[in-house]
């Protein structure tokens, strides 16, 4: 069985509720774009303005552009062609202006130290780290996804202080949760793998199931191999039947990957349904999103797409219907991330949506790099940008000084830091009417492409936890994974 879309995925209803991100300053109203923009952009993506890119970089994207317009055999004219980029190029700025550092003193006290292991090499590349309570004890461990070594390993903290050790071995790991997919009450543990962190399109990914033996030890069982690089991995009863199934996110490359829901049969059999066929899915967060029982989930596409898309669960085993929540406003948008969380606390579930990939043909620091917030206003979704961040990559919603309200923790993944520096980690501190001042933390290390929040050592105090994936850019701010520990307000003076 199949339940299959395609994208773009533009299906309006009276629902939907569609947002278009422009972002002030960097994208101008969409009657300037000129008008061979939509004859050779649209078949892909929405078209983008001249300013989204510097002059000398056009000419690079009009180049690998013609040719995958010519691998889809979509129509083409290279005098037309070569007239359109003449407009990008006298559009476009020389440069980008650069950006703003933040002023504000951090506002927070905090031990910073490294955590577990030494790095395994030079440029240690973490791929994730996701907290989980293993134990039972009430304060989560943080499982790490460690692309260096190929492996997933659990770091804890004990009496003898913080430790370190070997969960499961596996190539590029990109997600581990923990379920209990047989209702034998111990801890599972599902994991998600790229098989290399590298873009490719070869059916590299990989899903696996940890059982859980009861003494520690965990038996592993391919669920899903040889197939798209697997971007995301989410558990849920999605069709009601009382046994855990899994959602697997694909990202694939360009002409790979999509949505797979995995479900569960018996717990020796699952069966796949393919959801979706796309390239760059990149996260998902299940949740009942209209309140009508049925488990449904939102899946943010990157790459050419830049989209937020609700999969409407239809109950009893009917499958999903897209809908667009939110979109970019043009392909090079750079989306890195996003997470659900009702961040006014007002009893309904808003998105924080990061965009900041500079890990692609052109890697550069754009001026609409930020954290925006999809504020639930009665189930319309209302944009507020909160932050212009180069690089902008994980952001966390967590109480970080203690006031009751909700603040941000923001990390960048820039690693051009040695050209034009910024902080790699910053907090917005909420005044508790969500107007936020933003406090630099720390600028080393950098390229901090993972993000956790938690009082992770059990002092009653919050700490942040990053992780570096230090793939580009120099050497000099290095780090595998780093702790800030037991957060706390500064001193009134410094405030």
């Amino acid at each position: 069985m199949s339940f299959s879309v395609h994208l773009p995925l533009i299906a309006p209803s009276r629902w939907l509720v569609v947002v278009i991100l422009m972002v002030a300053g960097s994208v101008s109203g969409r009657a300037e774009l000129p008008p061979l923009a939509e004859k050779y952009c649209t078949a892909c993506h929405l078209p983008p303005e001249p300013g989204v890119m510097t002059r000398e970089h056009w000419t690079q994207v009009f180049g690998f552009m013609s040719v995958w317009i010519k691998e889809k055999n979509l129509p083409f004219d290279q005098a037309e062609y070569n007239s359109l980029l003449a407009e990008y190029l006298a559009a476009s700025p020389e440069a980008f202006q650069p950006p703003v550092l933040p002023t504000s003193p951090p506002g927070l006290e905090f031990r910073q130290m490294p955590l577990g292991r030494e790095p395994a090499s030079t440029r240690p590349v973490i791929t994730g780290l996701f907290p989980i309570d293993l134990d039972g004890d009430g304060r989560e461990e943080i499982l790490v996804g460690d692309d260096d070594e190929g492996r997933i390993t659990r770091l804890s903290f004990g009496e003898a202080g913080w430790r370190e050790e070997t969960v499961f071995e596996v190539p590029a790991p990109s997600r581990v949760i923990a379920l209990d997919y047989d209702g034998d009450g111990l801890q599972d543990l599902a994991v998600g793998s790229y098989g290399d962190i590298r873009p490719s399109d070869s059916l590299i990914g990989s899903v696996w199931l940890l059982r859980n033996q009861g003494d520690g030890t965990y038996d592993p069982q391919p669920l899903l191999v040889d197939c798209a690089r697997v971007s995301d991995l989410r558990a849920g009863d999605f069709n009601g039947d009382g046994k855990m199934d899994l959602l697997v996110a694909q990202f694939g490359w360009r002409t790979s990957g999509g949505l797979v829901w995995l479900e569960q049969v018996s717990p020796t059999s699952f069966v796949s349904h393919e959801i979706a066929q796309a390239n760059g899915a990149l996260q998902a967060e299940v949740l009942d999103y209209d309140g009508d029982g049925a488990l449904d989930f939102v899946v943010l596409f990157s790459q050419q797409h830049e989209t937020l898309l609700l999969f409407r669960n239809r109950g009893a085993g009917e499958g999903f219907e897209n809908r667009i929540l939110a979109r970019g406003p043009h392909p090079a948008f750079g989306s890195s991330g996003f997470s659900a969380v009702d961040l006014d606390q007002d009893g309904d579930l808003d998105f924080l949506w990061t965009n900041g990939d500079m890990m692609d043909e052109i890697p550069l620091r754009k001026p609409y790099h930020g954290l925006r917030w999809l504020e639930n206003r009665g189930g319309d979704l209302v944009p507020h940008e909160l932050l212009r961040m180069p690089a902008c990559y994980r952001a966390v919603a967590h109480d970080l000084d203690g006031d009751g309200d909700l603040d941000i923790a923001v990390s960048s993944l820039h690693f051009q830091w040695d050209i034009e520096d910024f902080p790699s980690l910053v907090w917005l501190e909420n005044d508790g009417k969500e107007g936020f001042t933003v406090r630099p933390l720390i600028h080393s290390p950098s390229n901090l492409a993972s993000l956790v929040a938690g009082d992770f050592d059990g002092d009653g105090l919050p700490d942040l936890v990053v992780g570096g994936m230090h793939v580009p850019g120099p050497l000099g701010r290095v780090g595998r994974i780093t702790g800030l520990l037991g957060l706390r307000p500064a001193a009134a003076a410094e405030r």
